[in-house]
């Protein structure tokens, strides 16, 4: 159902957010791992990486908001949407 797609792509970008940002899981008054220098090849893998896997949780949610019937579902489904869209411009 569109419900547990949703479910499922809300679940991918959770899972996208942490890794792009390793300070989530770090609790109060821990000290973040140091930054690591790399290269611009290994710069463009990682970046590359991160617009597959948001084209693939856009178009879960697109999906998503097609098919669902619920207003105010769908308002819901297109915040997220409309947020993954403005992520895939700024990569």
């Amino acid at each position: 159902t569109y419900d547990r797609m949703w479910q499922e792509a809300m679940a991918e970008l959770n899972e996208q957010v942490h890794i792009e940002d390793d300070t989530l899981d770090l609790e109060e008054g821990e000290e973040p791992p140091p930054k690591v220098q790399v290269t611009a090849m290994e710069a463009f893998q990682h970046y590359a990486c991160l617009y597959i896997k948001y084209l693939q949780i856009f178009k879960k949610l697109e999906e998503c908001y097609d098919g669902m019937v619920h207003p105010q579902k769908r308002i819901d489904v297109k915040l997220v949407l409309e947020s993954v869209m403005a992520r895939v411009v700024e990569l």
